[in-house]
């Protein structure tokens, strides 16, 4: 066996690893909306290895330096900000935040990643976002669920945005469904009647639309919003084409299962031995 045949195994096993090591889940998760004003389960501190938590606003929609601050859901001072809500950049392709629920995982795997989703399902079929995970969908633990931050998209029976606004929470709209059409986001504090009109327009109301996904590096156009960057963020830069918003394609995903293949492809054609 010449050196330069084994050299090209050691590159070929090399790259094996690094594959394995580096895949990072996928799949086919339900969409769902909501919008209740409270803190963001990933702006705890500990919550994963990241930066800084989620970002945080007070009634003024000012940012909060007190990560320990309780949420507004229980009477204390952290809420949402207004800024962490939908925004198209063009037809297809828009930017968000979303409490997530991934099978088998817990939210320290979750917390501050970014993944894209691929709408499969009408209306939405060849549209995309990239969503950074600043909150938890623990309430449904059956599927992968990606439940999309919407101002007015739905809301819950804490009160949490009345509290913080001033406002009736009747404005936001029926418990457990949002308000009912895109007049309706008109009665919304105004810094958050862009992402409700974002719902019926790009989003075009689309309820439990259906949507593979799959991990990308975070963006800076998220981060720079929440504050919040993964520790192994660069790690996925090395497994994935960095995501490049309106032009980047289809990223690169090469699962365990697929290294394992080509790995035994590469024995049977007599590159490697067994």
């Amino acid at each position: 066996m010449t050196p330069s045949y084994l050299r090209n195994i050691l590159v070929l096993l090399d790259l094996f690893v690094v594959f394995v090591q580096s895949a990072e889940p996928s799949g086919i998760a339900w969409t769902t909306r909501f919008w209740d004003c409270c803190k963001p389960s990933c702006s705890w501190n500990g919550k994963a290895d990241f930066s800084q938590p989620v970002q945080t606003c007070n009634k003024e929609d000012n940012p909060l330096k007190d990560f320990n601050a309780g949420t507004g859901c229980n009477g204390g001072d952290a809420f949402s900000c207004s800024n962490q809500q939908p925004w198209a950049v063009n037809d297809t392709f828009s930017y968000g935040f979303a409490g997530i629920y991934i099978t088998g995982h817990v939210e320290d795997f979750w917390c501050c990643a970014c993944y894209r989703l691929n709408f499969t399902s009408d209306p939405l079929t060849n549209k995309s976002m990239i969503i950074q995970a600043s909150n938890t969908a623990y309430d449904v633990t059956t599927t992968n669920r990606f439940s999309l931050a919407i101002p007015g998209g739905n809301t819950t029976s804490y009160d949490a945005c009345a509290s913080q606004f001033g406002v009736e929470q009747s404005v936001f709209g029926q418990t457990n469904q949002g308000v009912a059409s895109r007049e309706d986001c008109d009665n919304l504090p105004e810094s958050l009647q862009a992402g409700c009109q974002w719902r019926f327009d790009w989003f075009m109301d689309a309820s439990y639309p259906s949507a593979t996904f799959e991990r990308v590096v975070c963006p800076s156009e998220l981060t720079e919003i929440t504050g919040c960057t993964r520790k192994d963020d660069s790690s996925v830069d090395s497994a994935f084409a960095k995501a490049g918003g309106i032009n980047s394609g289809s990223m690169l995903t090469f699962s365990p299962t697929a290294a394992t293949l080509t790995f035994l492809t590469l024995i049977t054609a007599g590159v490697l031995s067994a």
